[in-house]
């Protein structure tokens, strides 16, 4: 038995957001990236661009509606320039994005801004064909 080939090719997608302290509540779920249905996360990160300073500790999960921390759970984003790689799951988006998740270390924090990258690949569209 052979394999039937898909002869469709597709173009990786990239969609990039800015977070800022202002845009987050400790413990709150909120949207941060629309994605097309069926989509599948091949990759992301969290790079931080401006240090955040709540009193021991700032860190950010990565889901969406179903699970809110399906690619990341609890990253460090505390430091200036931290880098926190997603875990692509395989999953198919069963909704339209994803959601952040901040949770502060206490205090009454004045700075912070961090920058999610996502890569994502949609399933069932191509943008040509390729046999050989």
């Amino acid at each position: 038995m052979a394999i039937t080939k898909d002869v469709g090719v597709q173009d990786i997608c990239v969609k990039t957001v800015t977070i800022n302290l202002a845009d987050v509540t400790s413990g709150a779920d909120v949207s941060a990236i629309d994605l097309p249905n069926n989509s599948v996360v091949l990759s992301g990160s969290l790079y931080t661009t401006e240090a955040w300073n709540s009193t021991t500790s700032d860190v950010l999960s990565v889901g969406d509606t179903t699970t809110y921390n399906r690619y990341l759970s609890a990253g460090n984003i505390r430091a200036l320039a931290a880098l926190v790689p997603l875990v692509p799951t395989g999953i198919v988006q069963p909704t339209s994005g994803l959601t952040v998740r901040w949770v502060s270390g206490g205090g009454s924090p004045t700075t912070g801004k961090v920058r999610l990258v996502v890569t994502y690949v949609v399933l069932g569209k191509a943008e040509y064909t390729y046999e050989s």
